[in-house]
């Protein structure tokens, strides 16, 4: 595993469990806002295994919070929050 944190990139290992389970190293976790009891997503690739955020369709983050009369104020401030 590796994390890119300024010019550099960081490389870990990880040990598999008898249950199939690693641990995502803390500098990972913190680099990548990955908290516990969030899903990820992991997605075969042909160099191995990718892991990502689960993230919540843009339907389910905009429930109740915008207004049809305020619609694109809110649209502008919601894009703000979504930075990745």
């Amino acid at each position: 595993m590796y994390i890119l944190f300024g010019d550099h990139i960081k490389i870990r290992s990880a040990t598999v469990s008898s249950k199939g389970q690693i641990t995502l190293p803390k500098e990972f976790r913190d680099g990548y806002h990955i908290l516990e009891g969030e899903e990820v997503i992991m997605l075969p690739t042909e160099e191995g295994i990718l892991l990502k955020h689960k993230k919540t369709p843009l339907r389910g983050m905009l429930a109740g919070k915008i207004d049809v009369k305020g619609f694109d104020k809110d649209i502008r401030a919601l894009r703000k929050e979504w930075v990745l």
